[in-house]
């Protein structure tokens, strides 16, 4: 069953700052202010490593977000709120809805539908929301650019939304003052402006073979089960085994058996924490999602995980969040 998309509407409070490191599950989506992530695959180790800062004005919402490594999940920003990103370091490879994204990309989204984001390496950001009630004359320019990018030129938002959090971070009184919290909206709106009108917000070109690896990236999301292989895949949509390959890196910098086995791992994961050690063991979880031979298996397990697949089925979970929920997933079919 899909998860129903019901996202919060935005909750703000003047002068409010956030300010986390986080290295689990838990505490990353505890500092996610007014959004909701869900489905989280961990592609790489130190996924779950990184730091939320956030500062909230009077109709705006600024996030500032380090990743450590490579992750997929869906994203769901506040409710009745336009959101900007600006993609301001990315090691390698991001991709976000149906684009490409590159170091200095601005991207424009609202609360329609969750959002899918994935990176295969570290990344920072800044993410604003914006109270569509309270844009005024800019709402029609945004609505426009809306799942297109445009380039943050010279860096200049970037700058501006560092220099805002710094502001108001070194200055206590800064934070409480009505004048310079207007002032900082202000600033953002005027940039944004500039830019939007500076620019014709463009939706970057996929080719063929991309097209087709994010139609199978949204199959799997949602469809994973222990027999999809890359020779069932390249049948189904009609595409050479070396397309696939190409495509895949180009996208996401992972071959396509990578990828496959980095979110098969993370079902292992998900449910080796739900069992019960006397009623289910290793081998059976890890068999039902396609992995048969149980060295490589570990293997690949610790290395993305840290410690060995036995260990997480041992470990009380004393009601930790699921990364992935029943809902992440449509079906789920054992390999006898």
């Amino acid at each position: 069953m899909k998860k129903k998309h019901n996202p919060l509407p935005l909750i703000l409070n003047e002068g409010y700052i956030l300010d986390v490191y986080y290295d689990d599950y838990d505490t990353m989506m505890n500092s996610a202010e007014n959004w909701d992530h869900y489905c989280t695959y961990q592609l790489r180790p130190n996924a779950l490593k990184g730091h939320h800062q956030i500062l909230q004005l009077h109709s705006m919402q600024l996030a500032y977000v380090q990743r450590s490594g490579g992750f997929m999940y869906d994203v769901s920003p506040p409710r009745d709120c336009f959101t900007f990103a600006v993609l301001e370091e990315c090691a390698d490879k991001a991709c976000f809805d149906r684009m490409k994204l590159q170091s200095g990309d601005m991207v424009f989204f609202d609360d329609s539908r969750p959002l899918n984001f994935m990176t295969n390496n570290t990344m920072k950001l800044c993410v604003v929301n914006l109270q569509k009630e309270k844009m005024g004359a800019l709402l029609p320019k945004f609505s426009q650019a809306l799942y297109h990018t445009i380039k943050d030129t010279d860096g200049v938002m970037s700058k501006a939304l560092r220099d805002i959090w710094k502001n108001f971070t070194d200055d206590h009184e800064c934070k409480m003052n009505i004048k310079a919290i207007m002032d900082a909206e202000e600033e953002i709106n005027n940039i944004l402006t500039k830019l939007l009108r500076e620019q014709t917000p463009i939706l970057p070109k996929l080719t063929k073979g991309e097209n087709i690896v994010l139609n199978i990236r949204d199959q799997v999301y949602r469809h994973m089960d222990g027999k999809i292989s890359i020779d069932s895949l390249s049948k189904q949509h009609q595409v050479s085994k070396k397309t696939l390959h190409n495509s895949f890196n180009s996208l996401f910098g992972f071959t396509p058996n990578y990828f496959l086995r980095q979110l098969k791992l993370n079902l292992v994961h998900n449910e080796l924490k739900k069992s019960n050690p006397r009623q289910s063991t290793v081998s059976k979880i890890a068999q039902k999602w396609g992995f048969m031979q149980m060295g490589h298996f570990s293997g690949y397990y610790s290395q993305l995980f840290g410690e060995n697949p036995s260990k997480t089925l041992h470990r009380e979970h004393h009601g930790a969040i699921p990364i992935i929920e029943k809902s992440c997933v449509s079906r789920q079919e054992e390999i006898i």
